[in-house]
């Protein structure tokens, strides 16, 4: 082999060592000769910002509650000796309307409470004073002893005052009591009377009651 055929073979070699360095290097740096070659795109997320309202609490004060208390006094017992009539034992009084008059008789052997006055209509007949066969409108209402209350037809008036006198008006509420009697009278109701056997009457110009 001449020197000049050993002189081409080194430097085509020599040629080809330098080709393949070139090679490996461009591997290694990625970008290849015609351009560089774009990555996965990478996006930064950008969480948007929450804004959190402040609560608003809103306190309600109920005003103070008021109460009224009214308190109902009760009139004291009436004084028996304020309605006392001429008769031992007798005891006069009006409703303060002056609608009925009536008494509490405690003299004599049956004691009775009643009154005369305007009866309601619906009040039953009774057996007339000394005609006992013929019924008429009462007059009067009684409670007497264990009896239950009664209407009653009375020829000689028993409870107005014997000596002719007005009686004083009993009031409202108060409460007139005689030994085992006791009358009142409520403005709407009427008067009431009754016994302590449980017995009486309750009466106005348009309604009664009797047990």
């Amino acid at each position: 082999m001449t020197d000049t055929v050993r002189a081409v073979l080194l430097f085509a070699a020599a040629a080809v060592v330098v080709v393949v360095v070139a090679g490996c290097a461009r591997s290694v740096d990625g970008s290849p000769e015609t351009g560089a070659v774009a990555g996965p795109a990478t996006t930064s997320a950008t969480t948007p910002a929450v804004t959190t309202a402040p609560k608003t609490t809103t306190t309600t004060s109920a005003p103070p509650s008021t109460t009224t208390t009214t308190t109902t006094s009760t009139p004291p017992p009436a004084d028996p000796q304020a309605f006392a009539g001429t008769a031992a034992g007798s005891y006069y009084f009006t409703t303060p309307s002056t609608k009925f008059h009536c008494a509490i008789l405690t003299g004599g052997d049956l004691p009775t409470a009643g009154c005369h006055g305007p009866m309601p209509a619906s009040a039953p007949k009774v057996p007339g004073a000394g005609a006992s066969g013929t019924a008429v409108t009462p007059n009067a209402i009684e409670v007497a002893g264990g009896r239950p209350g009664q209407f009653a037809s009375a020829g000689d008036p028993r409870f107005y005052p014997l000596d002719g006198s007005a009686a004083p008006a009993l009031s409202y509420g108060r409460v007139l009591q005689v030994n085992d009697l006791t009358c009142v009278v409520d403005e709407a109701a009427g008067v009431s009377c009754r016994s302590e056997a449980g017995h009486g009457f309750t009466l106005s110009d348009s309604a009664f009651r009797v047990w």
